[in-house]
């Protein structure tokens, strides 16, 4: 009975946030083409999956007072610049394990990315849905905070995909920050290149997972290594095309 509360409160949530109007720093742009961050050894630093429901999962990062990783910290939406209305769930049930900073969790310096300006800043998302189907992002939210823990700010978007079609290992969904809030990131990023950024987010009208998030720099390429199955094509593909390369010549 307690899990059916949850699960009820939780799509409560996702129906607001729904019919939230648009508001967003972070915003798709469906013209950066970026390949994708799969689930081999390729990095990601937020991960997000649910268990026993399929309607809502939320979680995030937040930095401590040494620099480390805070699992299951979220900031509320009255903390966000210009929010959209959704604050994220704390607490880490919907952050798989294992919780450690590795492949899966990440808060990275502006410094490590080369970050220096807004116009930079990306972050990629990744579904794993059956089918392709579609899938909501209720939030992304993007925290800035000085290398001892402290928060700087945060600014948000949301978007709702038809298609997850490609999803995680094959090609990604890319954020960026609005032009027109990229004056007060940049604010934010005077801090210095040890400003530490980390990720938080919800996630609705899904049926399958992971979903992955990865913040990265718009001027550097994202090369992630390929899993088993993407190698398992190529082979199959450079086979094909000797094949017929063969058929040809002996024609």
């Amino acid at each position: 009975m307690k899990f059916r509360a949850i699960s009820l409160a939780a799509g409560a949530i996702a129906a607001a946030a729904f019919a939230m109007p648009a508001s967003a720093s972070l915003v798709y742009d469906a013209a950066i083409l970026t390949s994708a961050q799969g689930f081999g050894n390729a990095p990601r630093d937020l991960t997000l999956q649910a268990t026993g429901q399929d309607t809502f999962e939320s979680g995030g990062l937040a930095v401590s007072s040494t620099g480390t990783i805070v699992f299951g910290s979220t900031v509320t939406d009255a903390s966000v610049f210009m929010g959209n209305g959704v604050s994220n769930q704390s607490g880490t049930t919907s952050l798989p394990m294992p919780q450690t900073d590795d492949a899966k969790y990440g808060i990275p310096t502006i410094g490590s990315l080369g970050i220096t300006n807004a116009n930079q800043i990306a972050v990629l998302f990744n579904a794993t849905e059956p089918a392709g189907d579609s899938v909501s992002v209720l939030d992304v939210t993007l925290k800035f905070y000085t290398p001892t823990g402290t928060l700087l700010g945060a600014i948000d978007g949301q978007q709702t995909f038809a298609s997850s079609n490609p999803g995680n290992g094959v090609a990604g969904f890319t954020f960026v920050v609005d032009q027109a809030q990229q004056a007060y990131v940049n604010g934010l990023l005077a801090n210095g290149p040890t400003t530490t950024m980390a990720l938080e987010a919800s996630i609705g009208n899904f049926a399958g997972g992971p979903e992955t998030f990865l913040i990265y720099n718009l001027g550097t390429a994202v090369t992630p290594i390929p899993e088993p199955e993407t190698y398992a094509l190529m082979l199959a593909g450079l086979g094909a095309m000797g094949f017929v390369a063969r058929r040809r010549k002996q024609s």
